[in-house]
């Protein structure tokens, strides 16, 4: 990928690989139990997954990367860097935590969420990748927290009210807003809820993901403009070369709508 590298390590047939990858792949990414994010200016995330503890049974989803999260670090990582110093970032439904590692090493203050059983995933990461708070070197370094924040269940929108208490700068997700077997998106209305939670006037949000189903798009382009003033699909074209992609869309979202914050989700009045 263009200004980017990704090196993948693993075990196949009984042996350690190693692989620079060309082009993403979910089959060899889900495979590896390291992945290392390069930039071309040097930095670098390397991120442990857990790809045996992928089933639901276990970690879940979240205890690997997925392609939508590496399409949102390349295009973040093409942003200019001061952009990012000082900023306050959310960012929602991490797993194992790539993208907001990669903002706080950066030079954001990154508060990263998921669900309860993702956590010491991400918290090792942070400190492999030594970004935690206790890490920072200096009051102005980035750094990056972990906590619980599951949208749908109990609770999470006081979750997400603390959070938003201080401004939120960036509110990024990647790969949220899935299919399940009846082919619905069920946590979608909860989901754009949770990002209009944390956004306030001048907030950068910006959700991406894999179009596994043209179901999932309908129903978060649904939700966003019952929650959003404006809901753009950031045109392939117009992203960094390595985004230039049709099967993994990113969207910014801007201008909260009040009256849809305080309608129950799924009132379409």
């Amino acid at each position: 990928m263009e200004g980017l590298s990704i090196t993948v390590k693993g075990w196949e047939d009984g042996q350690r690989f190693e692989r620079q990858l060309e082009t993403t792949d979910r089959w060899v990414l889900h495979a590896a139990d390291e992945l290392t994010l390069t930039l071309s200016d040097g930095n670098s995330v390397t991120i442990k997954q857990q790809p045996k503890a992928i089933n639901a049974t276990r970690i879940g989803v979240g205890a690997c990367v997925w392609e939508g999260e590496l399409f949102l670090a390349a295009y973040l990582a093409s942003l200019p860097l001061y952009r990012y110093i000082g900023a306050r970032v959310v960012e929602l439904g991490s797993g194992p935590g790539l993208v907001g590692i990669l903002m706080a090493k950066m030079g954001a203050k990154v508060h990263i969420t998921d669900i309860p059983r993702v956590l010491p995933l991400i918290e090792a990461n942070i400190e492999a990748n030594g970004v935690g708070l206790q890490q920072r070197r200096g009051a102005a370094a980035g750094f990056a927290v972990c906590e619980a924040l599951e949208w749908g269940t109990e609770g999470y929108e006081a979750a997400a009210g603390r959070l938003a208490a201080e401004r939120v700068d960036w509110c990024v997700a990647a790969d949220c807003c899935y299919i399940d077997q009846e082919g619905t998106s069920p946590s979608t209305p909860h989901f754009v809820r949770t990002c209009a939670l944390l956004c306030g006037p001048t907030t950068r949000c910006l959700v991406c993901f894999e179009l596994r189903s043209s179901e999932v798009r309908r129903v978060f382009e649904q939700e966003a403009g019952r929650a959003f003033e404006k809901v753009e699909r950031l045109p392939p074209h117009t992203l960094p070369k390595p985004c230039q992609v049709e099967h993994i869309l990113l969207y910014e979202l801007s201008g909260v709508r009040q009256e849809a914050l305080a309608a129950p989700v799924g009132d379409a009045s």
